[in-house]
């Protein structure tokens, strides 16, 4: 039962977190739910509860989706999470990957925030391939790293979206992705329905609150201040996922 109101909780202040960055609360709720879950518990439980976090928060800011971006982004999806199937179906055991998958999910976070937009008419501008490429490696990796959240984000950063199409495209990209690993871990995993099912439950209905609650905060916050934070978010979601879940697990240690 302790498990339980820790990470209902926890699912809460991260919806909330989400709906006013774009970001954060996914991979935050996920390092949480690793302390108390196995691998392969943690993941497909965490995609349940993003269903919901992310399906509230396009619902929330549907109006702002950038609906060309998600067609785009599709398209590389669904080929990706196929591959990510075959992947996860060949290690058997994705927690021996897992900790290298990271480091590079890491140093491409921090690598894309930082790197310098173009100069001159080109900044901000959006490539046709951009949204298919991260869309197949975020299937592919959705299966074994688990929130992509952090590997998505930057490449919005990049397109100067303005804040609210940022959070609603960027959430409908997510969705996609939750809704394709289900079926994945339903066929590759022998899950206990029963116990993951109401903790999923209990999870759900604290982030749907969580993300109203977001929607708020955001309006209140400048465009200005949202870059700032989302940047900052980036850097520590980058930091956390390649010193702390990356390089810190390799076995050399």
């Amino acid at each position: 039962m302790t498990v339980y109101l820790i990470l209902a909780v926890v699912a809460l202040l991260t919806s909330m977190l989400s709906a006013v960055l774009g970001m954060g609360g996914g991979i935050l709720l996920l390092a949480t739910m690793f302390c108390f879950l196995s691998h392969a518990d943690s993941i497909p439980t965490h995609a349940a509860v993003q269903i919901a976090s992310n399906g509230t928060r396009v619902m929330a800011f549907l109006q702002n989706v950038d609906w060309r971006a998600l067609r785009r982004f599709v398209c590389g999806a669904v080929p990706g999470a196929m591959v990510g199937m075959y992947l996860l179906w060949v290690l058997g055991q994705p927690e021996r990957s897992e900790p290298y998958l990271k480091t590079l999910v890491g140093a491409f976070i921090l690598v894309v925030t930082y790197l310098p937009k173009p100069k001159g008419d080109g900044a901000g501008r959006e490539r046709w391939f951009d949204f298919p490429a991260i869309g197949l490696l975020a299937g592919v990796a959705a299966l074994t790293v688990g929130a992509i959240g952090p590997l998505i984000a930057p490449i919005f950063a990049r397109r100067g979206f303005a804040k609210e199409r940022l959070i609603a495209t960027k959430a409908i990209c997510q969705l996609v992705i939750h809704m394709l690993k289900i079926p994945a871990f339903i066929l590759l995993r022998d899950l206990e329905f029963g116990r993951l099912g109401m903790l999923a439950l209990v999870m759900i209905c604290m982030v749907i609150p969580g993300t109203l609650v977001g929607k708020k905060v955001v309006k209140g916050v400048s465009e200005r201040h949202f870059k700032i934070a989302y940047r900052v978010a980036l850097t520590v979601a980058g930091l956390k996922v390649l010193l702390i879940d990356g390089v810190r697990n390799w076995p050399i240690w």
